[in-house]
């Protein structure tokens, strides 16, 4: 089914990952941006269409689509089987695990960082949960045509599969027992992340590994799912990359995981 993806990042990148899918773009001005993106879907056989602002926005359901959109379909979901084949050729590798993230607006922000820091994909559960959608895509700039989503029916069990293939199950929780920076991620980490409002679920909780948590030194002593998962991702990153330089370039002592 066609729907209309809005935004300049979302529209650009749906050109660039899978112009062959986009029926139309339509435009409502004509600044260096919207013709270079013009141009873009031009050369890819695609019909663009000068028009109105308020045409847009009708069509879009958005008041955010940045005077631009496109018809076309919404990414394909990945097959959590087809995951776990793919990961099994991959050995230093990380994973975002989101568990009942039903916000658009979080999920699109989730995808964004997942895109900047590397990881291979974001898994969700099928109930209860955010998927793809024109305001995901809009919220993630894009990065939803490049990060893999995968839908699973059982978290739990998902995670459970995760760790036969080798993989550290942490999740960031503010009752953590350890200072995210004061563990050791080994090649191949899963993240799981929970809703701002009820957290991680209890028995999500309890297939996870381990449980870090962020120390915050303001009066508010909450994070948004985005950042949360941000700090925590770039700092396996970082790990990482001081693995590949050799043991010079590793600060600190940590905890390392089984």
């Amino acid at each position: 089914m066609e729907v209309w993806i809005y935004g300049v990042r979302p529209v650009e990148e749906l050109l660039r990952r899978r112009p062959h899918q986009v029926a139309e773009v339509w435009l409502a001005r004509q600044d260096e941006v919207q013709r270079r993106i013009r141009r873009q879907a031009e050369a890819s056989g695609i019909r663009c269409r000068v028009c109105r602002p308020e045409e847009i926005a009708k069509r879009a359901q958005s008041s955010a689509h940045q005077s631009i959109a496109a018809r076309a379909p919404l990414p394909e979901y990945l097959d959590w089987q087809g995951l776990l084949t793919k990961l099994r050729k991959a050995q230093a590798v990380s994973l975002l695990v989101l568990d009942c993230i039903q916000d658009p607006q979080n999920l699109g922000a989730l995808l964004r960082v997942a895109d900047g820091v590397g990881a291979r994909a974001v898994v969700i559960p099928q109930d209860r949960a955010a998927g793809f959608s024109p305001a995901v895509l809009s919220a993630s700039a894009g990065a939803g045509e490049w990060v893999p989503l995968v839908q699973v029916k059982n978290l739990r069990r998902a995670l459970e599969e995760l760790k036969q293939e080798g993989f550290w199950v942490v999740a960031a929780d503010p009752g953590g027992e350890r200072d995210f920076q004061e563990v050791d991620y080994p090649a191949r980490t899963a993240l799981v992340i929970g809703s701002e409002g009820e957290g991680i679920r209890p028995l999500v909780l309890r297939a996870c590994d381990q449980r870090v948590r962020i120390p915050l030194r303001g009066k508010v002593m909450s994070l948004n799912a985005a950042v949360a998962a941000g700090v925590v991702l770039f700092e396996v990153v970082r790990q990482a990359q001081a693995r590949e330089k050799g043991p010079d370039h590793r600060k600190g002592t940590k905890t390392p995981a089984p």
